[in-house]
C-alpha cells in the first residue's frame, strides 16, 4: 500500500509537469498563430509594424527566442523585395551557411530568407539566411506549405547561438489566395511566420510552483522514434548521482500531439525521493501479519489434525451406529458438529485473512487519528472515525456469518427470510478461501425471494455445498462456481454449479448416504451431503443434482416460499 501510494504520488507529479509543459507549448504556438493573422489574405505588414507586433508578443512570452518573417522570394519579386528591405538594412543579402561562415547564396528560382527578425540584436547573422539551403529547415517548410498547417521541427543548432542548448523551429504558412488544394497552396504561398524556441527555456518555464525537485524529468521528442532528449531538470553530474532505474519507478507521459511532433516527459525518482516518502509502517504491519498468520496456521493445523482423528473415529464406530438407530442418530449429530468444526478448519485461513483486513485498517486508522487531531484536522479525523466504524461493521458481519457453522441448527427455528440474504452470509465464510484457490465465483441471483425455513440450517447447507464445489475444482483447469437463485413452481431455488470433473456414475446412487466420501483419507468425513440432505428435508424442501463427465456438477436445493 505504501509503495503503491508512492508510485501514484510520483506519477501525479509527472502528469502535472507534462500538463504544464503542454499548456506552455500551446500558449507559445498560439502566439505564433496570432502573429500569422496579420500576414493573412495577402496583407504583408512593413518592417516597423512587424517589429511592433513581435515586441508586444515577446513582452508577454519572453522565453520565445525570436520571431521571424520568411517570405517566398522568386525571380519575379526578388529585386523589389531587396530594394524594400535595404531601406532598413543597407547591406542585406540572401545568404547560406557554409564552412562555419555566412556566404551569398547562389541565384535560384525560389528563396526563403529571414526578412524580418525580432529581436534583431543577437540575431544579426540570421538576417538574410535562406532556410531552404538547409535540408532539415527546407523539409519543415515544405511540410507546412503542403499541409497548410503549422509545423514544428526536430531539434536544431542555431547558427547565431554558440551555446549547446537545443532549440526547435515552429513555422506557420501564409497564403495570398485560395489554399484548399495542394496545387493552390504551392502556387499561392506568400511565406512563413517562424518562431524560435529554446527547449531549456520552455521546460524551465513549465515547472510547477512548489513541485518536488527530487524527480528527474526529461523532455523527449519521440516523433522520429529516435527519442531525442531535448531538456532535463538535472545536470549530468546530478543525473548520475540521483538516477533510480528500478521498475515501476520509471514513468513516461506522452503529451497530446502538437504541430506534427510527439513530445513526452520521461521520469524516474531519485533515491532520496523514495527513501524520504517511505515510512516504517509497512514493516510494522508485516511483523504483525507474520505473527497473526503463524497463530492462525497453528490453529488450522490443530483443527486439521483433529479432523483426521474424527474421520478415523467415524470409521471405527460405523458398525455400532448401524446396530442402534437412536444411538446412531445421536452419534451422527455429534459427527455433524465435528464436521462443522472440520469445515471451520478448512476455511480458517480464508476467515483469518478476511478478518485481518478490517482489523489491519482499524489499527492503521487508530495510529493516524491522533496525528490528525493534533493538527486540528477535524474533517480528516471524522473520516478516520468513519473508516474505523465501517471496518468494525465489516468484522461484525464476518462474525455473524461464522455463526452459520457454529450454532446448533433446529428445524423449529423456521421463519420467513429473504433467500439471497442466507446465500450472502454463507458466502462470506468461503469467499476468501475461493480467492486464495483462484476460483471465480459467479452470482446470478433473482431479488425478493422469501422462503419459509431455518436460516441457520439453510446457511449450513449452502456453506457445505460451496465447500464441496471448491474441493471438486482442486485439479480443474477452469475454476468457476456459479450461484443462482430463482422461483419455480412455488419454491425458492438455489443452484450451486461447479466446472469440475463431475460425479462418477458408480458414486451417484450413494452421494447422500452418511459417511460415504470419494475424497482421500483425512480430507472429508462423508457427512457433508448427508447433513445437507437431512436439513433440506427437515425444512420441507428437496435436494437433487445433475452431473456430466468433465462438465461439472450442479446441486439444486428447493425450499417452499413464504406462506403469506
Amino acid at each position: 500500500m505504501e509503495k503503491k501510494s508512492l508510485i501514484i504520488s510520483f506519477q501525479r507529479e509527472v502528469d502535472l509537469r507534462a500538463t504544464s509543459l503542454h499548456r506552455e507549448l500551446t500558449v507559445n504556438f498560439e502566439a505564433l498563430q496570432d502573429l500569422g493573422i496579420f500576414f493573412g489574405e495577402g496583407f504583408l505588414p512593413d518592417h516597423d509594424k512587424f517589429r511592433a507586433l513581435a515586441r508586444e508578443i515577446l513582452k508577454h512570452l519572453p522565453h520565445i527566442q525570436a520571431l521571424e518573417w520568411i517570405p517566398r522570394v522568386t525571380s519575379d519579386n526578388k529585386e523589389k523585395m531587396l530594394q524594400t528591405i535595404r531601406k532598413h538594412y543597407p547591406g542585406f543579402e540572401i545568404t547560406q551557411y557554409q564552412q562555419g561562415a555566412m556566404v551569398p547564396a547562389p541565384p535560384k528560382d525560389e528563396h526563403f530568407p529571414v526578412y524580418f527578425v525580432e529581436p534583431y540584436k543577437g540575431h544579426e547573422m540570421a538576417l538574410g539566411f535562406d532556410l531552404s539551403t538547409n535540408q532539415a529547415r527546407r523539409e519543415i517548410l515544405e511540410t507546412a506549405r503542403d499541409t497548410g498547417l503549422p509545423q514544428a521541427s526536430a531539434s536544431i543548432t542555431l547558427i547565431q547561438d554558440k551555446s549547446t542548448q537545443k532549440a526547435f523551429l515552429a513555422v506557420m504558412p501564409v497564403y495570398k489566395g485560395a489554399h484548399n488544394t495542394l496545387a493552390a497552396r504551392r502556387k499561392n504561398l506568400a511565406g512563413f511566420v517562424l518562431g524560435i524556441y529554446k527547449t531549456n527555456d520552455l521546460f524551465r518555464q513549465s515547472r510547477v510552483s512548489g513541485q518536488i525537485s527530487d524527480i528527474h524529468m526529461v523532455m523527449v521528442d519521440k516523433t522520429d522514434q529516435n527519442n531525442d532528449r531535448l531538456s532535463e531538470n538535472f545536470s549530468e553530474i546530478e543525473h548520475d548521482h540521483l538516477e533510480h532505474h528500478e521498475q515501476p519507478f520509471y514513468y513516461e507521459k506522452d503529451l497530446p500531439p502538437l504541430l506534427g511532433r510527439q513530445w513526452s516527459v520521461t521520469s524516474h525518482p531519485s533515491q532520496h525521493y523514495i527513501s524520504s516518502n517511505i515510512s516504517p509502517l509497512p514493516f510494522v504491519v508485516l511483523l504483525f501479519g507474520i505473527v497473526f498468520t503463524t497463530m492462525i496456521t497453528l490453529y488450522a493445523g490443530l483443527l486439521i489434525k483433529r479432523n483426521s482423528v474424527i474421520h478415523r473415529t467415524v470409521k471405527e464406530q460405523t458398525r455400532d451406529l448401524i446396530q442402534a438407530q437412536e444411538a446412531s442418530k445421536d452419534f451422527q449429530n455429534k459427527m455433524i458438529e465435528m464436521n462443522k468444526m472440520a469445515s471451520l478448519g478448512a476455511m480458517s485461513a480464508g476467515i483469518g485473512h478476511e478478518l485481518s483486513q478490517p482489523l489491519g485498517t482499524i489499527l492503521l486508522k487508530c495510529q493516524m487519528l491522533p496525528k490528525a487531531l493534533n493538527q486540528r484536522d477535524y474533517e480528516k479525523s471524522l473520516k478516520f472515525v468513519g473508516d474505523i466504524r465501517d471496518q468494525a461493521v465489516r468484522a461484525k458481519e464476518i462474525m455473524d456469518s461464522l455463526r452459520i457453522i457454529s450454532r446448533d441448527a433446529r428445524p423449529e427455528d423456521k421463519t420467513s427470510i429473504e433467500l439471497n440474504r442466507v446465500i450472502r452470509k454463507a458466502e462470506v465464510l468461503i469467499k476468501e478461501d475461493l480467492t486464495m484457490n483462484r476460483i471465480e465465483l459467479k452470482k446470478e441471483l433473482s431479488p425478493d425471494i422469501y422462503i419459509y425455513a431455518s436460516p441457520v440450517q439453510l446457511g449450513q447447507v449452502v456453506a457445505n455445498l460451496l465447500t464441496n464445489a471448491r474441493d471438486a475444482l482442486e485439479d480443474a483447469e477452469e475454476k468457476v462456481i456459479t450461484l443462482r437463485s430463482y422461483i419455480k413452481e412455488g419454491n425458492g431455488i438455489i443452484e450451486i454449479e461447479d466446472t469440475g470433473s463431475g460425479i462418477p456414475e458408480e458414486y451417484q446412487s450413494k452421494i447422500f448416504e452418511p459417511f460415504f466420501t470419494s475424497k482421500a483419507i483425512g480430507k472429508g468425513t462423508g457427512l457433508g451431503l448427508s447433513m445437507c440432505y437431512s436439513m433440506v428435508l427437515e425444512n420441507e424442501g428437496d435436494i437433487s443434482f445433475r452431473t456430466a463427465a468433465n462438465k461439472g456438477t450442479c446441486f439444486i436445493v428447493s425450499i417452499p416460499l413464504t406462506r403469506s
